[in-house]
């Protein structure tokens, strides 16, 4: 009699041991999805802890407005380079394990001038001339940059100029490599 009632004993302490190691392996398994997945939003998706590398602000000329306006180039690959470091560049990355680089199209309607920027360890760097394999394409005129250039804050005045239709972008890639190679948090922006 003694030996069925320890049975019994062991049996519900056996159960119970299962029931609560069971809930333990549960929450382990919920906390380590919600840290894979917000690691991956955090880290690759939308990564913060980038540092914005120092571009200094080219210069434009005092009457650059009106030279714009009489047909003149005024807006270079500098200015470019500077203006897609200001709206969060820096934090676009190449695809893992490839040499596919985030790559932008700067293209100035009025002048009929193309300029591409990639994104190398964090650095944009903008070269006069078609891109080739773009991500995006960006359409503006030079007034439309020169009036962000003497903007107070860039990226509220290229979300301005994107509101009023004076800029458009244009994506070419698909929506998978747009978020792996980090272009997710530079579109939140300019929402």
């Amino acid at each position: 009699m003694v030996k069925k009632t320890e049975k019994k004993k062991d049996s519900k302490f056996g159960e119970k041991l299962h029931w609560i190691s069971g809930h333990i392996m549960a929450v382990i398994s919920i906390i380590l999805v919600v840290v894979a997945f917000g690691g991956a939003y955090y880290f690759v998706i939308a990564p913060n802890m980038v540092l914005k590398p120092f571009i200094e602000k080219p210069s434009l000329p005092e009457n650059g407005l009106s030279r714009i306006q009489s047909g003149e180039q005024i807006i270079s690959s500098e200015h470019i380079n500077y203006l897609i470091n200001e709206i969060g560049a820096y934090k676009l990355r190449k695809k893992f394990g490839t040499k596919d680089y985030p790559v932008m199209e700067f293209f100035l309607t009025d002048i009929n001038v193309r300029y591409y920027s990639y994104v190398k360890d964090n650095l944009p760097v903008t070269k006069k001339g078609n891109a080739k394999n773009e991500d995006i394409i960006i359409k503006g005129s030079q007034e439309v940059v020169f009036n962000i250039f003497e903007s107070m804050d860039i990226s509220f005045a290229v979300k301005e100029a994107k509101d009023n239709g004076d800029i458009q972008f244009e994506i070419v890639s698909d929506t998978k490599t747009l978020a792996i190679k980090g272009y997710f948090p530079i579109y939140d922006n300019l929402k």
